[in-house]
């Protein structure tokens, strides 16, 4: 595959990207009461994917970021791969120091030489910013090349309270739940799986007890990772919903194990996100389930490593948060996006095409009503009045259509579909646009497309086509341009 060499790829300002290299997968976020901390895949020797480490960035509001040295580092047997971190307030792991609780991070060892991925433990008494690893390592072991990705909760119910360990045997198609006392010793408890979409390898789960709204209930969702095989083509994230009591997870609708990549078999499915450029998505430990929120690498791997880039190469996904919606089909995921102002005042618009101005980042609220079968059209432009992309926004179904534009990469062009609940002729949707991205969601929040659009700008103008007989409000509103801020110096 070739690469297209640009002078400069633009930074976003609403996403973190790493300050120079390589950056994939979130690993061990987590909430201390005041900042939230996001780890990641990284290399911190180049812009290429290798020597995986955990770098490390905080923030206050999940929009502005501060980055800092690598937080745990590869060594010459393993590269760290993903994993997760908990605050062992009362010193089960006793790695505590009797003043500090103790930040344990979970994460994959990972020989270098592919031969095994074994479960390892490393420490931290300053808050999350350095770690030692636990001289016992690896703290769980199955002799496998593929065992991976451990997410780790405290579990508190009808079985008891202790830990748990959700991870994956990746090319088994499985997930593996395990259980501790003391985040040193696990014991299996039950699997699950393969199920639903299995044409690629499940990577990065996460097992997650949500609130369903204007209820008291609450349903565990379990997310998992898939590559290939994912609804758009190549990396995807699919849900399922179900009970877990503490030993086992019982999906409410058992799925036979489809390895079919068609559009029409896998959009059957429960997706996180329906776009090319949302995977390996988890949750931050510390915070109450009411304020559930996701974050995930906005990339895919069909394209990841030859994307163009500017000493640094990979980005995030907006904050999420999640909840649950009983829907007339069942419960479903719904995501809104964190750390946005108030939104602007909204026009009305009838029939026609109407040119939006863009000055950076922006939310556009799109509320449309007696839509039939022509969509509302949105076609984006960059500064010199070239086509950038275009999203054709329908009653029933959301498209967006990606050109090549600044990648040289044959699977990078692409067009995504996005099927919508029934909706009587109506439309909901939030655009969020940045450099080098589209984020959108729709009905409610119930649908989710997540498309890069590397190496370009904020579009500079939308034009904006309502369909006869339809009417639409739409807000406009500019976001504040923040971004990431490097505390190590670059080398």
């Amino acid at each position: 595959m070739s690469q297209l060499s640009i002078a400069h790829v633009p930074r976003p300002m609403r996403h973190f990207t790493p300050a120079q290299h390589w950056m994939n997968d979130p690993n061990g976020l987590f909430f201390d009461g005041e900042l939230y901390h996001l780890y990641f895949q990284y290399n911190p020797h180049g812009v290429e994917h290798g020597n995986m480490s955990w770098g490390h960035a905080t923030s206050s509001d999940l929009v502005n970021w501060s980055e800092h040295p690598v937080a745990i580092l590869h060594d010459e047997r393993h590269d760290i791969f993903s994993g997760s971190i908990v605050i062992d307030r009362h010193n089960s792991s006793g790695l505590g120091d009797g003043s500090t609780a103790p930040v344990i991070a979970l994460y994959t060892a990972a020989a270098r030489d592919g031969s095994n991925q074994a479960q390892a433990l490393a420490y931290s008494l300053d808050g999350g910013y350095s770690f030692t690893k636990y001289a016992g390592n690896p703290v769980l072991d199955r002799n496998s090349a593929d065992f991976r990705d451990p997410k780790v909760f405290h579990y508190s119910g009808p079985a008891g309270d202790y830990w748990v360990m959700v991870a994956v045997e990746a090319v088994e198609r499985r997930v593996l739940f395990y259980r501790s006392e003391n985040l040193l010793e696990w014991d299996e408890l039950s699997g699950f799986g393969p199920q639903a979409a299995c044409a690629g390898v499940w990577e990065c789960p996460d097992l997650l007890e949500l609130p369903v709204e204007d209820s008291a209930e609450t349903k565990w969702v379990l997310v998992l990772s898939l590559n290939p095989g994912g609804v758009a083509g190549g990396s995807g994230t699919q849900y399922f919903i179900g009970d877990f009591d503490g030993t086992s997870f019982t999906p409410d609708h058992e799925q036979p194990a489809r390895d079919h990549t068609d559009f029409a078999t896998l959009a059957e499915g429960a997706w996180l996100d329906w776009g090319r450029d949302n995977y390996a998505g988890v949750s931050f430990h510390g915070l109450p389930r009411n304020r559930c929120t996701l974050i995930a690498w906005m990339s895919n791997w069909d394209y990841a490593r030859q994307l163009p880039h500017e000493r640094w190469r990979g980005s995030m996904t907006t904050a999420r948060k999640v909840d649950l919606l009983r829907t007339d089909t069942g419960y479903a995921v719904r995501q809104r996006f964190v750390g946005l102002p108030a939104a602007a005042a909204a026009e009305s618009y009838g029939a026609g095409t109407h040119e939006l101005a863009l000055q950076g980042p922006t939310l556009i609220d799109v509320q449309a009503r007696d839509l039939g079968e022509e969509p509302v059209r949105a076609r984006f432009f960059r500064a010199d009045g070239s086509p950038l992309s275009e999203l054709l926004l329908g009653a029933q179904q959301i498209s967006h259509q990606r050109p090549s534009g600044r990648v040289d990469h044959e699977l990078y062009p692409s067009t995504q579909h996005m099927p919508l609940p029934p909706s009587d002729g109506r439309l909901c949707a939030q655009l969020l646009l940045d450099a080098g991205s589209l984020e959108v969601l729709a009905a409610g929040g119930l649908r989710s497309l997540t498309d890069q659009l590397t190496g370009e700008e904020t579009p500079a103008r939308v034009l904006l086509t309502i369909p006869g007989g339809a009417q639409s409000d739409v807000a406009c509103t500019p976001l504040p341009q923040h971004g990431s801020t490097a505390t190590q110096e670059l080398k």
